[in-house]
């Protein structure tokens, strides 16, 4: 059999100066928000690391020496040994009473313990490798040659975390530099329907939406790339129409669909307490919104991200009701990035009594259909707050045709991976599932070179062939008739 090529369908070569210096806003008081920001971790890694700073590498060397010329003056009798042994045993055993006393998990969040090894992470990768094309670089040679690798870039200038060092628009100016000399790589573009009506009486290119149609394919992106969770439901009306361009076209879709340290910053709106569409009924038997009542932000914010958003995206019905008027988006070829999240699929194993999480099966489909789901319970109200993430998008990938999710960043957690083998041997959506690992945000928690070779091995070839390479091959086909002209308005 002749070698196939192989897709990493979920990578990130952003830098830490495409992210707003206000950061880590909403995880730690105001005034601190404004302190502990990017240009803080960039300055710390410059001055104050080994990679950074060659005046620093050099004190630690000096530093060093001092201590090794501390041993060597304790080694002299065995009297100074010996006091020296037991001052070194009595300060480790003080420290560690210390450390398990004041447990950092005890002290800080679980959210700000993700979003401080984001900012370390990101770091770390600035200083070693200050460019998005340094950064490619890196992951194209943890693959087999020829890996073709879909590079998504990040919006993040409405986010409400204050500026970035380099916006956006410049960050893709940067990626179609590195697309140039690097065949292999897939680029994305990036969809904010705020930036779009930001600049809908701009005419061409400073017409965003302009810009992102002819940019495809001709500018030498290849697919659309959105993360609601920074403030947008992914049926914004001031996306559909990009929705429409893209399904005419079969335009892949990228969408992020877990809870994460990258959300919106700002103060949660009016409207945003209650679905726009989603209903229920209520004690009074009046159908009424779902109501949304969190306030903070890191989770009222995953309202955006919920996969039961993209049943109000696909179904026809629903969407027609919220525009106002006809509008069929069932072919939209999308996936729901990182399968919901490892949270999602402890959900779904934990759940021994809800129908709607016991959905995973190798039924037929008619099967499948004689049984209670996620998109057929009485309840939207219940399956919004109770079901899994995992059930849902499993039933989205059973009934919209062109519906996908990856297995990025999950990868990491390896007590999935028998969950994970289970579904791709179910032939109602193993045709669904693409390889990706969201690289390098995923390397604070595993190694790219780890992800890889640890889910080829457990699963087998057959299956990872199928993953990351035949299933990428249907989602990234598109199909363009009109030309490219045309969008140059």
């Amino acid at each position: 059999m002749p070698k196939r090529e192989l897709y990493n369908c979920h990578t990130h070569i952003f830098t830490i100066d495409h992210v707003p210096n206000e950061f880590g806003k909403t995880f730690v008081p105001d005034f601190l928000a404004s302190i502990l920001t990017i240009k803080l971790v960039k300055w710390y890694y410059t001055n104050l690391t080994s990679r950074g700073s060659a005046k620093y590498r050099r004190f630690r060397h000096a530093i060093k020496k001092v201590k090794y010329a501390i041993l060597d003056f304790f080694r002299w009798t065995i009297v100074l040994n010996i006091v020296y042994h037991l001052i070194k045993f009595v300060l480790r055993w003080l420290f560690n009473i210390f450390i398990n006393f004041f447990k950092v998990e005890y002290l800080f969040s679980k959210e700000l313990r993700a979003v401080t090894n984001r900012f370390m992470t990101m770091g770390r990768y600035a200083m070693r490798y200050k460019t998005q094309g340094k950064i490619y670089d890196l992951i194209e040679k943890t693959y087999e040659t020829g890996t073709k690798i879909v590079v998504l870039p990040m919006d993040m200038d409405y986010m409400g975390a204050g500026d970035p060092e380099i916006p956006y628009l410049e960050q893709l100016e940067e990626i179609k530099k590195v697309k140039r000399n690097n065949p292999h790589m897939i680029p994305f573009i990036f969809a904010d329907p705020r930036r779009i009506k930001a600049t809908k009486a701009q005419k061409g290119r400073k017409n965003y939406s302009n810009l992102l149609k002819s940019s495809l394919h001709k500018g030498g992106f290849s697919g659309i790339k959105i993360y609601p969770a920074l403030g947008y439901y992914p049926f914004d009306k001031e996306l559909i129409d990009t929705w429409l361009f893209a399904q005419k076209h079969e335009i892949p879709i990228m969408t992020h669909c877990i809870e994460g340290t990258v959300f919106y910053r700002g103060k949660k709106k009016e409207e945003w307490n209650a679905h726009p569409i989603l209903e229920y009924k209520n004690a009074e038997h009046e159908l009424v919104p779902i109501p949304l009542p969190q306030t903070k932000n890191y989770d009222w914010t995953t309202n955006f991200t919920h996969p039961l958003n993209y049943e109000c995206l696909l179904n026809p019905t629903l969407l027609s009701k919220y525009l106002g008027y006809e509008c069929d988006l069932s072919k939209l070829k999308i996936c729901l990035a990182h399968f919901g999240g490892s949270d999602e699929w402890h959900k779904y194993e934990a759940d021994g009594w809800n129908n709607y999480n016991k959905n995973i099966t190798h039924d037929t489909l008619s099967g499948y259909h004689r049984v209670k789901n996620t998109l057929n319970h009485a309840s939207k109200r219940t399956i919004w707050w109770d079901a899994s993430w995992l059930s849902v998008i499993y039933d989205l990938m059973i009934k919209y045709d062109n519906l996908y999710s990856d297995v990025s960043f999950i990868l990491f957690n390896e007590t999935l991976f028998p969950l994970l083998k289970f579904i791709l041997n179910d032939d109602k959506v193993n045709d669904k599932i693409l390889f990706g690992t969201d690289y390098y945000v995923v390397t604070q928690k595993k190694t790219e070179k780890s992800l890889f070779t640890d889910l080829r091995g457990y699963i087998g070839e057959e299956l990872f062939y199928k993953i990351a390479h035949d299933n990428p091959k249907a989602f990234l086909k598109t199909s363009f008739e009109e030309p490219y002209a045309l969008y140059y308005k």
